[in-house]
């Protein structure tokens, strides 16, 4: 079932960044020998040192394969001077000094970024890795690598309840450890290690209650059903509602439920079955959250899984019912109140 695109709201990020400055070169740094620009680089990538030993947060990343893309920016002479490369001339490394912050190497990586996915808008131009890893259980090792500065971009992944995401950095081949070491030693280092920081963020699912009247007295006029959602995760009730449906004939009505856990176990239960109408379907379904996916056009897909299904008919009674949704949203400074026949009419 597609949906309107989501519109991303805040977000509960659970922040590892780390500002790579060991991981880039200083063209003032004085090294005791020239650079061998024709010489093979190598990178070996791991995920966050102790993150995984001391912290259960991301103990499934490391079981998780994680690719990343190799984008080569710049060249770097024998004195270590950087001359940016056609494509990406707007990153200006050949300005880069001492005096560079961390905050404008974070900035070029992004502009580096962008560039890359303003290209990517048309197959003709878009700019391709110069290398592709995959770390398996944490490691992965990029060989082979020109001598140059390159952008690391590390993909996102993709477990059943969570994702995990990386901030882009620069980092150049060769490279040294001058300010990381006691020994202060400043040879160039042509087989680099460098570390991944995650960012982990909670996937999030949409339930669809799916209902059927298969028989209807036009007399009682609009029959309503009222519905508590009640989702709990890892002990903790992540989500508590009260929802209805009314119809005004036979036939059938969805009303989509966004933004519960993925993973979250959901209960539904029709506590309301119109005054002259009956249950011919379980009254308490279950349903699991599986999280949402998103189409080639960045469209909201539910899981197929996420469903739960109640079917009513007429029971020869002559009773009424009706009901209203009240709806509050807040305008600036002010709260507006809106007054709905049932929860499908605020998801328009």
């Amino acid at each position: 079932m597609k949906m309107r695109k989501r519109i991303k709201k805040g977000s509960t990020w659970f922040l590892a960044l780390t500002v790579f400055m060991s991981a880039m070169v200083i063209s003032d740094v004085n090294a005791a020998n020239g650079i061998e620009v024709d010489r093979e680089c190598s990178i070996m990538f791991e995920l966050g040192g102790d993150l995984y030993e001391e912290n259960a947060e991301f103990a499934e990343l490391k079981e998780l394969p994680v690719p990343v893309k190799l984008y080569r920016v710049a060249d770097v002479t024998v004195s270590g001077a950087y001359q940016t490369l056609d494509a990406y001339k707007a990153l200006d490394l050949e300005h880069i000094d001492s005096g560079t912050t961390a905050v404008q190497w974070e900035e070029m990586a992004k502009q580096a970024t962008d560039i890359i996915a303003e290209s990517e808008k048309t197959p003709e131009t878009a700019i391709q890795p110069d290398e592709e890893v995959e770390l398996v259980n944490g490691r992965g090792t990029a060989g082979q690598l020109e001598t140059g500065m390159y952008l690391v971009a590390a993909q996102e992944v993709l477990s059943p309840e969570y994702a995990y995401r990386f901030t882009p950095f620069l980092l150049s081949l060769p490279n040294h450890y001058y300010y990381s070491n006691e020994e202060k030693n400043d040879d160039w280092v042509y087989d680099v290690t460098t570390s991944l920081k995650p960012e982990k963020e909670k996937r999030l699912g949409s339930i669809v209650i799916n209902k059927s009247l298969t028989s209807f007295n036009e007399t009682l006029g609009n029959a309503t059903f009222v519905f508590q959602v009640e989702a709990v995760k890892d002990g903790e009730k992540v989500y508590s509602d009260v929802v209805s449906l009314v119809f005004d004939g036979p036939g059938s009505k969805s009303l989509t439920i966004q933004g519960i856990s993925a993973g979250a176990e959901v209960t539904v239960t029709e506590i309301y079955s119109g005054a002259s109408y009956e249950l011919t379907s379980e009254q308490v379904q279950h349903v699991t959250v599986v999280a949402d996916s998103e189409d080639a056009d960045g469209n909201v897909v539910v899981d197929e899984k996420n469903q739960a299904g109640f079917v009513n008919q007429y029971n020869n009674k002559l009773n009424g019912g009706a009901s209203v949704v009240n709806h509050f949203e807040r305008d600036q400074d002010q709260w507006k109140w809106t007054k709905y026949n049932d929860n499908t009419e605020t998801q328009k």
